[in-house]
């Protein structure tokens, strides 16, 4: 009894070592088909040889990081020539980096530059976020070297940017408090009306400024200038603007308003002077709130070079064309370019 248990325990293990064994021979097999199947697929390794990047191209890719970033004439120093002249390594240079710029991000930038290139690049980093040793081979040969140095000391002035933005009101609510939600400063331009006076706590509330344009009427009656007005009229105007909008300490004039041409005009400015306001055209700033669209970028970069040191500029812009623009408008930033209040712009101006 005892030996047919035993046999007969056998013959099961048998078995399952079977199915085990034929599991493991299939899988072998379809392991086997798909490794065929993808070599018909796969592309073939090119060899680095054949990818072999110039010194030249090198540099030239480097130089974009440098411009990307407005380091410009003195930043970058050749400080010593190799002793044999071929396609490898060219020069030694020393780049100096100016505060505002960190050598992570300025090195984020140049390895984004090389993305896609059959290059080799390394970074050293000698001294944290201050230091940093960079060599980039193609090829097997080093063909660029460059310390690169922050210097906290080194401050640049490449001019200072403020925005108000306009026609908030053509975006959809979801737009509005994407808007908002921009860590830049900027100003909202509201026209005095009591659905504008409600968004200001709004505004505030995201840490962000507004202006108020007066134009030739207001929906609400208490918020209009007109010549044809008995000048108490004008002023119980005014008494409600500073009433209703605590925040400003200046408004604009919008330039096609009628006030502008008026009589009265002058007598009004003196008003708001006497009470502590400015009163100022909105032409007398940047205004590009009625170019074309597809003349937007082109006006807009036009007057960031008109930038340089100690210069500031208060751009006028549409609220849509700088929602979705801000990828590009941040890009600015790296020029040396600071981004300020436009009450702090306005305060520094001098505009009539």
């Amino acid at each position: 009894m005892i030996s047919t248990t035993s046999s007969l325990s056998s013959k099961i293990r048998t078995g399952k070592y079977r199915i085990v064994f034929f599991l493991l021979f299939g899988l072998a097999i379809l392991l086997l088909v798909f490794n065929i199947f993808l070599s018909f697929f796969t592309p073939k390794e090119i060899k680095t040889d054949d990818m072999e990047i110039s010194a030249k191209e090198i540099h030239s890719l480097f130089l974009k990081s440098t411009e990307e970033f407005y380091l410009r004439d003195g930043y970058l120093k050749k400080i010593k020539s190799p002793k044999k002249k071929e396609d490898s390594l060219t020069a030694i240079y020393r780049l100096t980096l100016p505060y505002d710029v960190p050598v992570p991000v300025f090195l984020h930038s140049v390895f984004g530059n090389f993305k896609g290139k059959n290059v080799s690049i390394s970074s050293i980093e000698t001294a944290l976020n201050r230091r940093s040793v960079l060599e980039i081979s193609s090829g097997a040969k080093r063909k660029f070297y460059s310390e690169i140095i922050q210097d906290t000391s080194l401050h640049r002035d490449n001019g200072s940017l403020a925005f108000a933005l306009t026609d908030y009101e053509q975006l959809t609510e979801e737009e509005i408090n994407k808007l908002l939600r921009i860590p830049e400063n900027f100003a909202l331009i509201l026209h005095p009306q009591k659905e504008s006076v409600e968004f200001t706590k709004v505004i505030l509330n995201a840490r962000k400024e507004y202006i108020v344009e007066l134009t030739a009427s207001s929906p609400n009656s208490e918020f209009t200038f007109a010549e044809r007005f008995p000048f108490i009229r004008n002023r119980l105007a005014l008494n409600s603007l500073s009433r209703y909008y605590p925040g400003n300490s200046f408004f604009f004039v919008h330039p096609l308003s009628t006030l502008l041409s008026s009589t009265v005009y002058d007598k009004i400015r003196n008003e708001f002077t006497k009470r502590k306001y400015m009163l100022y055209s909105s032409n007398s700033f940047t205004n590009l709130a009625d170019v074309k669209e597809d003349e937007m970028d082109k006006r807009f970069y036009g007057e960031i070079e008109k930038l340089g040191e100690g210069k500031i500029k208060l751009l006028i812009l549409p609220a849509d064309y700088f929602l979705a623009s801000i990828d590009k408008i941040k890009i600015v930033r790296k020029r040396g370019i600071r981004f300020i209040p436009a009450s702090t712009a306005v305060m520094h101006l001098k505009v009539k």
